[in-house]
């Protein structure tokens, strides 16, 4: 019976537990896979313990062996940086064992007489039961508040690698004091003492973890809002040469009017000189992008301004309403993005072309975009992160163009072929 009920709550405390990594950084995997996982990491904790309560091991190896099983799981199943899932490994087991001391001195302290009904593993009894019972309902609140105060954002190696000892520290003193507890029970007062102050000492180091990771969600929002600026920057200044360039197209329009208006009356001149100007001027005007979208015609066309500048050749087709399942933000995050990746690597080739086929395939949309390239990008740079030096404020592109697809559920492929560099994506 006492067996039994030890093992129950094992299998208690071991749920709880990746239950809350699980809810703290997110499964990897969907439906059977994350239920099956979690139940593997269950199955494989619980038996450990049973296993390691049948031999003598030392508290402080134990509690290493665990942080590492938490560890594995999170790695395998969970979300998240790795650094940031081996400090909360660390840390939630140092919460246990806090937890597990707290209970058991302050216990000692309520009942002094009853040690031997309290830690007797082999006979059940109300206050043992009373005890584990305690212990877990705490463990519930604190992984609660965990939960409530997450970080803002993955903190970096160098940030968190010093982190990582102090909770491990802190579980190894509080197996010293329970050691120092045997020993001496009417220590009781005092290491509950001793042992609070170093837990919140932890809680302290926890709370630096949350703040760290705030400055870092700051530094990354302004890299972001120093992307969009120096991209809208860029963006104004390609509208202002199409809006000069359409000035003085009305000034020449004006003059042009001027001039059918005075030939009028010979009407085999008037109609050379409409000639003349359609086949040189307002011939410019049939490459422009005409769409049933006004806010992708508008990124287009500045687009193929600055590929007309460059030299480079640009071939855009949209099938009609084939853009509705966008957002008028997103339009302009996505194509905003493929453009300006593909002008900034054809400028730099031999053909200088870009193409765009954007088309509905049954309920999916289809947007395909090839721009010529010399040397292959992938091959050395698999992750197409930024070349560009000052690395914080660049290398958002992809990323942008992967956070609109992954909002839409859909997917999105970049291979080279031919020459060409090519981004496939359906939504």
């Amino acid at each position: 019976m006492v067996n039994l009920f030890e093992f129950i709550i094992n299998i208690i405390q071991e749920s709880i537990i990746l239950m809350f990594l699980t809810l703290y950084f997110g499964c990897r995997f969907s439906a059977p896979k994350k239920y099956l996982g979690y139940i593997a990491g269950v199955v494989v904790n619980v038996a450990c313990i049973t296993y390691f309560n049948t031999i003598y091991i030392y508290e402080g190896v134990l509690g290493l062996i665990f942080i590492l099983l938490y560890f594995l799981y999170s790695l395998i199943f969970l979300k998240g940086d790795v650094f940031n899932k081996l400090f909360m490994s660390a840390f939630i087991n140092c919460i246990v064992y806090f937890l597990g001391l707290f209970t058991i001195l302050c216990f000692s302290i309520l009942l002094p007489d009853s040690q031997d009904r309290l830690y007797n593993m082999f006979t059940l009894t109300r206050e043992r039961v009373l005890l584990t019972v305690t212990v877990q309902i705490l463990l519930i609140t604190a992984c609660a508040l965990l939960l409530r105060f997450k970080p803002k954002s993955n903190l970096k190696k160098r940030s968190i690698a010093a982190l990582i000892i102090m909770p491990v520290a802190v579980e190894l003193s509080m197996i010293g004091f329970a050691d120092i507890f045997i020993e001496n029970s009417g220590l009781s007062l005092e290491l509950l003492l001793v042992s609070t102050c170093i837990m919140i000492a932890c809680i302290s180091i926890y709370y630096a973890y949350i703040k760290i990771s705030d400055v870092v969600a700051v530094e990354a929002e302004y890299a972001v809002l120093q992307q969009r600026y120096e991209y809208d920057k860029r963006r104004a200044g390609e509208i202002e040469e199409m809006y000069s360039n359409t000035c003085a197209m009305r000034h020449d329009l004006i003059n042009h009017f001027t001039t059918v208006s005075s030939l009028i009356d010979d009407n085999e001149k008037a109609r050379e000189y409409i000639n003349s100007v359609m086949q040189n001027q307002i011939g410019e005007l049939k490459n422009s992008v005409k769409t049933d979208n006004d806010y992708f015609d508008a990124i287009a066309n500045s687009k193929a301004a600055v590929c007309e500048r460059l030299g480079i050749d640009v071939q855009i087709r949209v099938m009609n309403n084939s853009l509705s399942v966008l957002k008028q933000d997103e339009i302009a995050v996505l194509f905003g993005n493929l453009f300006d990746n593909a002008i900034e690597a054809a400028k730099n080739s031999s053909k200088k072309t870009i193409e765009l086929d954007v088309q509905t395939q049954g309920e999916y949309l289809s947007i395909f975009m090839i721009n010529s390239i010399d040397r292959s990008v992938l091959k050395n740079n698999n992750d197409l992160k930024t070349t560009k030096k000052n690395k914080m404020y660049h290398g958002f592109g992809i990323k942008n163009i992967q956070r609109v697809v992954n909002e839409h559920k859909g997917i999105i492929n970049f291979f080279e072929e031919n020459g060409y560099f090519c981004c496939d994506i359906l939504i």
